[in-house]
């Protein structure tokens, strides 16, 4: 094993589904079972929402990473990277080169190839019966996280010990400090739009044009909060794009209503399934528009 050139990576995702998209990537080097102390670590725009669990998990907000550069800008460079690995190794590693080869294929660039190496794997044939998760695996060799989320620098680096571990090498190389950032991440400008700063967390009024907007549709927004505004606009905007789906003027403004009468609230999974059988065209239940805007002031009271 000694000189084989081996790439440990990891990758953090918006999701676990097949659709979803990368938001970040971290690689470090080893010869043999040396760390080299040659790295990478990006961040992209996956122009997609992170599923909640997964923000949750790597801790980058959608407003941030809507900032940074998109995967097809670094692919052609990340393909020339792993092509000099003899070894990938990675936890769970068929599932990082699974959605890795999802966003060369929308590159057009060629899939790897390489010859692989699971830890995952590799820790269950070790301790059969033992949890196998990155956490279980590092707490039975005596290792934990510095952190509370998964970024994916330092779970390449933990994977690699874990590796090294797993490969008859009892010593541990120290962890950096600091952990190391992205080095493609963009600076986010002074000035954001107002829904980047409402999902920051930041307190600001929303623009005049959708208090407008708004009003328009019979929903009072003065008084309450810029995040309980931005949910009403988000779900008028998703009501937009099923309205294009109908001819019906009546069943247009009905949707439009429901839609921002009942915006976050616990109900929205169960209407989302009656809207989009509306925008097919098939039973249109009659709502009075003065009771959905009797709702909806009860719901933004009850929010707020």
């Amino acid at each position: 094993m000694v000189g084989k050139r081996t790439l440990v990576f990891d990758v953090e995702t918006t999701g676990l589904a097949s659709y979803d998209r990368l938001v970040s990537i971290a690689g470090v080097w080893c010869d043999g079972l040396a760390s080299t102390g040659e790295h990478f670590y990006l961040v992209f725009n996956p122009k997609k929402s992170c599923h909640p669990m997964a923000a949750a998990a790597h801790g980058l907000a959608d407003w941030w990473l809507r900032y940074q550069p998109p995967f097809e800008r670094h692919a052609a460079k990340l393909r020339d990277i792993f092509a000099r690995a003899d070894l990938v190794v990675g936890h769970n590693v068929g599932f990082d080169i699974r959605m890795l080869n999802h966003e060369f294929e929308k590159c057009g660039t060629p899939e790897l190839n390489t010859e692989w190496f699971c830890t995952m794997r590799a820790f269950r044939d070790h301790a059969p019966g033992h949890r196998a998760t990155l956490d279980a695996c590092l707490s039975a060799i005596g290792l934990s996280r510095a952190t509370n989320t998964h970024s994916a620098f330092e779970d390449t680096f933990l994977t690699m010990n874990l590796y090294r571990w797993l490969k008859g090498e009892k010593t541990f190389c120290p962890a950096p400090s600091p952990w190391p950032a992205p080095t493609n991440a963009a600076m986010i400008p002074k000035q954001v739009v107002w829904a980047d700063m409402i999902d920051a967390g930041k307190s600001c009024q929303p623009p005049e044009s959708i208090i407008a907007s708004l009003a328009h549709l019979g929903i009072d927004v003065t008084g309450h909060s810029a995040h309980t505004v931005r949910m009403l606009l988000a779900a008028y905007e998703y009501a937009n794009i099923l309205v294009r789906r109908t001819a019906h003027e009546e069943s247009r403004d009905q949707i439009r209503m429901l839609v921002c009468s009942l915006a976050d609230s616990p109900e929205f999974a169960d209407m989302l399934k009656d809207w989009s059988r509306w925008s097919w065209g098939r039973t249109n239940p009659q709502i009075p528009h003065d009771e959905l805007r009797e709702f909806a002031e009860a719901e933004l009271l009850g929010r707020d």
